[in-house]
């Protein structure tokens, strides 16, 4: 890709020079990051008595619809709401785009907030309070780091991540191995009574808003620059697997942290109390740890919600251009959050679940086509035979949309579907569900699409 542009063509053989390895490390440590510390410390808040490692392990393995979800990009080369047009059409998938961007946008704040916590404790030891010019000092040197690398592209993302990734890993391990696990995160058994399993639901339902859900968006804009000589196989696996570890790790540590008083959430934001850490090495280490992971995570955040935007507005984007239209917005509603919302955590909660009504329903209709395909002749020789039907899956997208609101529960929120459940929140749940099924009855109705399927045997080979 060329370093100003966000284009919505297909990639060029040139432009095709990463790795499945490479793709493992991306979503391995956009994963890994500190914006799962307030998700865990909320899980177990909500849902003490839930058996939080089985509910881990299964939110973790959700990537693998990111790894389907990949599939399309890899094949065709297109941005991940490029290919979302050829299924909803023009009209519907505007809307989609413009959607995703704005809940991107948001999430790259909430982010950043997260970012300058950290950064104003590292930079100001020891204090309770802060003074403004702290606070803004911390904000400045956050907002600099933020934006920055998104502007260098892909390559630049790819490297930073795979150098970090690494070192990232082993001291979250380090920082397991020095807290005390309670028997709710390292047991997974699971008491078959109907108040255990609305807290698994409900803890399943969150880690999935903060986890794969909240990616799926994205995985295509990824995929499209592999190799072509890559096979299906690995191009699913990848960021399947590197999503899997990174987000099983961080849960485990956020909601240990939490459980063991290493984490509090105040109306300032998000504590972590040193003594929790025993040393000044694992102190700082950690805090470095949570804010690359951030950075990393925000990196992606910037780079795919210009594809969004790009999308939306039908044309292609300068990157620096889009880069500071993010900046700009981010840097407003960060400011917001810092000094004037009511709490940090209602805000989280709301961005979670405003992002997870679209794309969980996105998903499951996206999800049901390509595995559809796959089944059937394997991924079209062109997505352009995925058009029909489009006015169909709208509806349906429509529909499980509405379906996944009523039983959302946040400060703006509760519907009647959370309602029934004492004010439990599985509307990504719902959503998927619901998409997926819908997309499948209308599959089977009206039979696969008509097209020449590439043959697995030569998957690497891009279609002209």
């Amino acid at each position: 890709m060329a370093r100003q542009q966000h284009s919505l063509g297909a990639t060029d053989a040139n432009e095709r020079q990463g790795s499945t390895w490479g793709t493992f490390f991306i979503w391995l440590a956009a994963t890994m990051t500190a914006s799962s510390i307030p998700l865990g410390g909320i899980m177990a808040q909500m849902f003490p008595n839930a058996p939080f490692l089985l509910v881990i392990l299964v939110a973790s393995g959700f990537f693998l619809l990111v790894g389907i979800v990949s599939i399309p990009g890899f094949v065709y080369g297109l941005p991940t709401m490029v290919i979302s047009e050829r299924l909803f059409g023009p009209r519907a998938n505007r809307a989609i785009s413009a959607a995703n961007w704005l809940s991107q946008v948001g999430w790259e704040s909430v982010v950043l907030v997260i970012v300058i916590y950290i950064v104003r404790s590292l930079l100001f030891p020891g204090q309770a309070t802060y003074t403004l010019m702290e606070t803004l000092t911390a904000f400045a040197v956050s907002l600099l780091a933020n934006f920055a690398v998104p502007l260098l592209g892909y390559r630049a993302i790819v490297v930073a991540q795979k150098a970090g990734a690494g070192v990232l890993m082993i001291f979250s391990v380090v920082i397991l191995f020095h807290i005390p696990l309670k028997d709710s995160l390292v047991s997974s058994g699971l008491v078959m009574s109907w108040a255990t399993v609305r807290s698994a639901l409900g803890a399943l339902s969150l880690g999935l808003m903060g986890g794969a859900l909240s990616w799926t968006m994205f995985a295509s804009d990824y995929s499209r620059f592999t190799q072509r000589d890559a096979s299906l196989a690995r191009v699913v696996a990848a960021p399947a697997a590197g999503g899997f570890l990174g987000t099983f790790v961080i849960l485990l540590v956020s909601v240990a942290l939490y459980q063991a008083g290493g984490v509090t959430f105040g109306r300032d934001g998000i504590a972590f109390p040193r003594g929790m850490f025993h040393s000044e090495v694992l102190y700082y280490g950690f805090c470095i740890f949570a804010v690359l992971g951030l950075l990393a995570s925000n990196f992606l955040n910037a780079f795919s919600s210009a594809f969004s935007l790009a999308v939306t507005l039908r044309r292609d984007l300068n990157r620096r251009l889009s880069t500071f239209v993010d900046a700009f917005i981010g840097t407003v509603v960060a400011i917001w959050i810092l000094f004037y919302a009511p709490t940090f955590l209602d805000v989280f909660e709301v961005f979670l679940s405003l992002l997870i009504v679209v794309a969980a329903p996105w998903t499951g209709v996206f999800v049901v086509e390509i595995v559809g395909d796959l089944l059937d002749k394997g991924p079209a020789q062109d997505p352009a035979s995925w058009a029909r039907g489009h006015r169909a899956r709208a509806v349906i997208l429509a529909v499980s949309i509405a379906g996944s609101a009523a039983f959302s529960s946040n400060p703006l929120w509760v519907g009647y579907g959370a309602h029934a459940l004492g004010g439990v929140d599985v509307s990504p749940l719902v959503g998927l569900g619901l998409g997926a099924l819908l997309a499948t009855v209308m599959r089977l109705a009206r039979g696969a699409p008509t097209h020449a399927g590439i043959d697995q045997t030569k998957a690497d080979v891009r279609p002209s």
